[in-house]
Order: C-alpha cells, then sequence, then structure tokens
C-alpha cells in the first residue's frame, strides 16, 4: 500500500502509461494497419494518443495531488 500513496510512484506510474500511449500511436499501430506511416500515425494521435494522453495526465493528476496530501499527514 505505500507505493499506492507515494506521489512519486502515482507520478511515474502515469508517466509509463502516457509513454505506451505514444508508444502504441507511433509503432504498434503502423504495424497493425493498413496504410501509410504518416496517415497512421497522423490518424491515431488524433484518435487515441491526444484524448487518452490529457485523460491520463488529468487522473494521473488527481491521483498525484490526493498522495501529497495524504503523504504531509
Amino acid at each position: 500500500m505505500q507505493n499506492l500513496s507515494s506521489p512519486n510512484k502515482i507520478a511515474q506510474a502515469f508517466l509509463a502509461v502516457i509513454v505506451g500511449i505514444w508508444a502504441y500511436c507511433l509503432v504498434v499501430a503502423p504495424m497493425l494497419t493498413e496504410g501509410s506511416y504518416t496517415e497512421v500515425v497522423a490518424e491515431k494521435s488524433r484518435e487515441i494518443g491526444i484524448g487518452f494522453t490529457i485523460a491520463a495526465a488529468a487522473v494521473g493528476a488527481i491521483c498525484y495531488v490526493i498522495a501529497k496530501k495524504n503523504s504531509q499527514k
């Protein structure tokens, strides 16, 4: 449970999620989707990358703030 209340561990976890999102958009999706690399990357970045990054950053920020408040107690 200590890792779940550590602000640094939470930041690392959500950073890993964001890296995974962009790894999918830039590496995996072009290999699995028919079309040119640039078209697929542009499409997946618009459809998945930006939205999921914003969502992960928002959830990560909320969790970080909660963990920071709990660690100061």
